[in-house]
């Protein structure tokens, strides 16, 4: 084996293959001496050129090359120095890397790190990813600019006046504590926020409830990309305690039905959602036309009920004399925007106090208790068996139900002043 510095292997005789291994070529040439064939195999080691003459077949002769090949590949990556095949792809990356003024070191230490976080997925299925999520040109709208949208639709759409407050008094805490663009809020900050309110698990509930729907509509009007799932949705599940189902006494009960006989305003919504389990939104749109008291029987058209499903509801017997003095009244039963001040001003007369969605919980408990079939008061509530036997199950004793059944006007005809004046809309 020789080793010199010439530029060239003019002199090495016709070149026959080249063999390349490893990144490592050795070049195979012919020589013909006294009728001798042999071969020279020339190759470069750590920048030298190296020759080295070979006897043998020509196979032989390309076997041996690739053994060189390999040998010189594990000599110069021994000695810290690269295979000529790795200095190319060296130079070539390091050009590539100026185009976008990144350091080898730098790429490649992002590269480790995506790669880690995003497992077997080729990086550039997740830069699409990320691409299609995150580089939309979104309006910046606030929860509250979004909040006030929503409402206005819903009032164009036709949505009763109470849901409308409602959701009102659900979202404005929220939007005075979320205040960044909509797009920017977390599914954290809306946990955090949900439990921070000092409120029962039902206002919670109802809480993240707005929300959801608030980020949804959020997401109709492309405030949000429509292919994925809202912060509010993603927030954590609350769960309500059936524990806190409140409902009131017969005695608490008689006491607001007594301090309400002569208001024509609050008679209705009490007896309406004590004796006939109506949401307060659904007295709210409900005519005086709706109610036959000949027949004997509530009609809650789909246009009206919560769950915009048809139904009948029987009137019992204490509700039907309740209801006389309206015998023969049209229009509007109840304004809605005043359900919570008429339930003020009862609650203080009667000295008793008002507890949250208690008369539909109370109809709920005492008419399971004296019928004892969910599936039917199910169907007069708007509601599913599963839930009526979840939340009314037992709460209350057959003693108690009949007690509350029984609570009748004790003025003879139950007269009210204003009893043939149906609420103005």
């Amino acid at each position: 084996m020789t080793e010199d510095g010439d530029d060239s292997f003019r002199d090495c005789g016709k070149e026959l293959v080249k063999v390349t291994r490893f990144g490592v070529a050795v070049r195979v040439f012919a020589l013909r001496r006294k009728n001798v064939t042999s071969y020279l195999l020339a190759y470069y080691l750590h920048g030298k050129r190296v020759r080295e003459t070979f006897k043998g077949s020509l196979d032989e002769a390309k076997t041996h090359a690739a053994e060189i090949a390999k040998k010189v590949s594990e000599q110069t990556a021994g000695n810290g120095l690269l295979p000529l095949a790795d200095v190319q792809v060296y130079q070539h990356a390091v050009e590539r890397l100026k185009t976008v003024g990144v350091p080898l070191a730098v790429a490649i230490a992002e590269y480790i790190d995506a790669k880690q976080k995003i497992g077997g997925r080729p990086l550039s299925e997740a830069v699409g990813s990320f691409l299609k999520h995150e580089a939309l040109d979104l309006p910046q709208k606030t929860l509250a600019e979004v909040a006030q949208e929503m409402l206005d639709a819903k009032k164009m759409d036709g949505i009763g006046i109470l849901y409308r407050k409602q959701l009102r008094c659900l979202l404005e805490p929220a939007c005075n504590t979320l205040t960044k663009p909509i797009s920017e809020i977390t599914t954290a900050e809306v946990d955090d926020y949900l439990r921070g309110l000092n409120r029962s698990t039902r206002s919670r509930y109802n809480a993240r409830a707005a929300l959801v729907s608030a980020f949804e509509f959020a997401k109709s009007r492309e405030y949000l990309p429509r292919d994925r799932t809202t912060a509010a949705a993603l927030a954590a599940s609350i769960r309500v305690k059936s524990g806190e189902v409140e409902i009131f006494t017969p005695a608490e009960m008689t006491a607001l039905l007594e301090a309400a006989e002569s208001d024509a305003e609050a008679l209705p919504l009490i007896a309406f959602g004590g004796f006939a389990g109506l949401r307060t939104a659904e007295i709210g749109r409900l005519q005086w036309e709706d109610i036959d008291l000949v027949q004997g029987h509530i009609t809650v058209s789909a246009a009206k009920a919560k769950t915009a499903s048809r139904r009948i509801i029987p009137i019992q017997e204490n509700l039907s004399r309740w209801l006389q003095p309206w015998a023969n009244a049209s229009g509007l039963v109840f304004k809605p925007k005043d359900a919570t001040k008429v339930e003020k001003r009862v609650s203080k007369a009667a000295g008793v106090a008002w507890k949250h969605n208690a008369l539909r919980h109370s109809f709920g408990s005492y008419r399971l208790a004296a019928i004892k079939n969910a599936p039917e008061v199910a169907l007069e509530m708007g509601n599913s068996p599963q839930m009526i036997f979840k939340h009314y199950r037992e709460l209350v004793t057959p003693r108690d139900a009949a007690a509350w059944w029984a609570i009748v006007p004790k003025r003879a005809g139950n007269v009210i002043p204003m009893q043939a004046t149906a609420a103005e809309g």
